[in-house]
């Protein structure tokens, strides 16, 4: 029997390191992505969506707003991946405050690959 595929979403508005991040995710047949969103304008647009997501691949700085907003729609994702080019110690405070993954950019395969083997045993 095989298991249920996660649910992913992916926020991220740099149009080459979504390419890439969708590339990634389809490398694994136990990830399904659900949903992209390059604009955080909006969060009633894909809010739905993220009450149902197993984990969120979250660039910190995108479109449409402060990342800061998004932070109770996605308290209760079972897991975060971070995927910015800043680095930790300027993560916002609920990030900081809660368990998550790191993928610093630029973001390769194998850092990838890497990462979910690390979620897989989480």
């Amino acid at each position: 029997m095989t298991s249920p595929q996660l649910k992913c979403i992916l926020i991220e508005d740099e149009p080459l390191a979504t390419k890439k991040m969708v590339e990634y995710i389809h490398m694994f047949p136990d990830l399904q992505l659900i949903r992209m969103v390059e604009d955080i304008e909006n969060p009633a647009l894909f809010r739905q969506d993220l009450k149902s997501a197993d984990i969120l691949f979250l660039d910190l700085i995108v479109s449409g707003g402060n990342i800061s907003t998004l932070a109770d729609l996605i308290a209760d994702i079972p897991i975060l991946i971070i995927t910015s080019a800043l680095s930790h110690r300027q993560y916002p405070e609920f990030i900081k405050n809660r368990k998550h993954f790191a993928l610093q950019k630029p973001i390769s395969p194998e850092m990838f690959q890497s990462c979910i083997k690390q979620v897989m045993r989480y």
